[in-house]
C-alpha cells in the first residue's frame, strides 16, 4: 500500500516538472535575430604592454556575455586585420583568424584568449600595433573589441661566450640573453651608461674575464629579467624575484668593477667566489632576489653609496678576505618568507673549511630588517676581524671591540617598517629605501667618512652633518 502510494506521488510530481522542464530547453534553444539583442564584454580593450618582436606574448582572456532571455548566435568572429597584425586568438575553443558559427546561451558567456607575436621591423624604438575582434551577429550587427601592444625590436643572444672585448651601448637594440651569457678569460665586457641587458628565465651573466659597468646616475646600467608584462594589473612580472640567475664572478675574473647599476629580481645577485682581481660596487642597486644579494669568498672588495635589499638568504654575506663598506643600506625586508637571511653574515667558516676573514669594516652604514638580530657573525676559533664606525644597525652594540660610535635601532617593528623609510609595499611590492622624516639613521654617520662619498647615490650634498646609509634625507 505504501509502495502505490509512493509511486503515485512520484508520478505526479514528474508529470507536474515535466512541462517546466520543457520550457526550460526550450528557452535554451531558442535564439534571437533581434537587432537590439547585443553582446556585453568584460573588456573593450585588451592591452599588452611591450613585447619582444618575434617572441609570443602571455596570454589574456576576456569574457563574452549573453545578458538576454534568448540565445544570440554570433555568425563571425575574425579580427579586423586578417591576421597581419601578429594578434592570435582563440574564442570558446576554436583557434584561427576567423571562427564560425559561436552560440551564446541566454544568461551565458563565452570566454575569448588573446596572444600576439608581433613582426620584426626597422624601428629602434617601439612599434604600436592596433587591430580588433569584430563579432558579427546573426542579426546582422557588429561589435568589437580593441586589441593594442607596443612591439620592440631586439637581439636575441643564445648561448654567447665573448673572447674578445665588447662594448654595450643603449644606441644598439635591447640584447635579450638566453641560455646565459659568458664572459672569456681574455675579454672585458663593458656596459655603458644607459644600458638595458635582459635575460630570459634562468639565464645568468658569467664572467671569467673583466666586466666593467659605467653607468651615471642620469642614465644607470640594469640587469634585469625579460618579462616586460604583468601578473595582475598593479605588479609587473619585473616586481617579482626569480625572473633570471644574476651575476657570477668565477676564480679566473680579473676584476669587476660596477657603477650606478640597477640589479633586480634574479635568483641571486652577485656571486663572487675567490676572483683574481678586486671587485668595486658604488652607486649601485641589488633588490629582490631569491638568494644572497652579494656574495663575497675570499675576495678583495670595496662597496660603497650601494643598497642591498630584499633577499631570501643573506644580503651581504663575506667569507674570508677583506671588504670596506662606505655608505652603504642593507635592508633585509624580503616579503616571501619569514625564514629569510640575515641583513649581513660574516663568517670565517665555510662548510666547516677555513676562510679566515682578514678584515670587514663598515662605515657609516644602515643595516636594518625585519628580525630583532640582524647582524650575524661566525668567528668559530679564529678572530674575527669585523669593525663598525659609526653605524646605525638592528644588533646588540655595545661589544666595543666590533663598534665604535654605532647606534642600535629600537627593535620596534613600527619604526623600522614605517618610519625609516619612504616606501614599504608589501603588497604591490614597492620600496623606497630613501630615508623619511623620522628614521633614526639621519645624522648617524661621521663626516670624516662622508668626505670620502660627499655625495649620495641620487646626488644629494652629504654636507657636515651626513646620514647612515647610501641615501642623504631631503624634504
Amino acid at each position: 500500500m505504501r509502495r502505490n502510494t509512493l509511486t503515485y506521488i512520484m508520478g505526479a510530481i514528474v508529470t507536474l516538472l515535466f512541462p517546466a522542464l520543457l520550457s526550460s530547453c526550450n528557452d535554451d534553444e531558442t535564439f534571437t535575430t533581434d537587432g537590439n539583442a547585443l553582446l556585453a564584454f568584460s573588456e573593450d580593450t585588451i592591452r599588452f604592454d611591450t613585447v619582444f618582436t618575434g617572441v609570443i606574448s602571455t596570454t589574456q582572456r576576456f569574457q563574452v556575455y549573453n545578458r538576454h532571455d534568448k540565445g544570440v548566435r554570433i555568425a563571425r568572429v575574425e579580427l579586423e586585420s586578417k591576421s597581419t597584425s601578429g594578434f592570435l586568438m582563440n574564442v570558446d575553443g576554436q583557434n584561427g583568424t576567423t571562427v564560425s558559427d559561436v552560440q551564446v546561451l541566454h544568461k551565458d558567456s563565452v570566454c575569448v584568449f588573446v596572444k600576439v607575436n608581433l613582426p620584426e621591423n626597422s624601428s629602434m624604438e617601439p612599434t604600436f600595433v592596433r587591430d580588433a575582434i569584430v563579432f558579427t551577429l546573426e542579426s546582422g550587427k557588429q561589435q568589437r573589441v580593441i586589441l593594442e601592444a607596443s612591439g620592440q625590436n631586439m637581439k636575441a643572444m643564445k648561448g654567447e661566450v665573448l673572447k674578445d672585448d665588447q662594448t654595450f651601448t643603449p644606441d644598439e637594440l635591447p640584447r635579450v640573453v638566453y641560455d646565459s651569457l659568458v664572459v672569456g678569460k681574455d675579454a672585458t665586457l663593458t656596459l655603458s651608461a644607459g644600458t638595458t641587458l635582459y635575460f630570459h628565465n634562468g639565464a645568468s651573466l658569467i664572467v671569467h674575464g673583466t666586466l666593467k659597468i659605467d653607468g651615471t646616475q642620469e642614465k644607470p646600467v640594469t640587469l634585469r629579467g625579460d618579462r616586460l608584462d604583468k601578473m595582475f594589473d598593479y605588479l609587473p612580472y619585473d616586481r617579482l624575484e626569480n625572473q633570471w640567475g644574476g651575476i657570477q664572478l668565477t676564480a679566473s675574473c680579473k676584476g669587476c668593477t660596477i657603477n650606478h647599476a640597477d640589479i633586480h629580481s634574479g635568483n641571486y645577485g652577485i656571486l663572487c667566489e675567490g676572483i683574481e682581481g678586486n671587485v668595486s660596487i658604488t652607486n649601485s642597486i641589488i633588490h629582490n632576489v631569491a638568494g644572497y644579494g652579494l656574495y663575497l669568498q675570499d675576495a678583495k672588495a670595496l662597496v660603497a653609496n650601494t643598497q642591498v635589499s630584499n633577499t631570501k638568504d643573506d644580503c651581504v654575506s663575506i667569507y674570508g678576505g677583506t671588504a670596506d663598506f662606505i655608505h652603504c643600506t642593507i635592508a633585509q625586508f624580503y616579503p616571501w618568507l619569514a625564514d629569510r637571511g640575515h641583513a649581513l653574515s660574516v663568517s670565517n667558516y665555510l662548510d666547516d673549511e677555513e676562510h679566515l676573514v682578514e678584515s670587514a669594516n663598515f662605515y657609516n652604514c644602515f643595516i636594518t630588517g625585519y628580525a630583532n638580530d640582524e647582524v650575524y657573525g661566525n668567528p668559530g676559533n679564529l678572530e674575527l676581524n669585523i669593525h663598525f664606525h659609526n653605524c646605525v644597525l638592528l644588533t646588540d652594540t655595545s661589544d666595543g671591540t666590533y663598534f665604535s660610535h654605532c647606534t642600535e635601532e629600537s627593535k620596534d617593528s613600527a619604526t623600522y617598517k614605517t618610519t625609516n623609510f619612504k616606501t614599504i609595499d608589501t603588497h604591490a611590492y614597492i620600496y623606497d629605501f630613501r630615508l623619511d622624516t623620522l628614521s633614526v639613521a639621519r645624522g648617524k654617520g661621521a663626516y670624516e667618512y662622508a668626505t670620502l662619498y660627499p655625495t649620495d647615490m641620487n646626488g644629494i650634498e652629504r654636507g657636515a652633518n651626513p646620514d647612515a646609509g647610501c641615501y642623504q634625507f631631503k624634504e
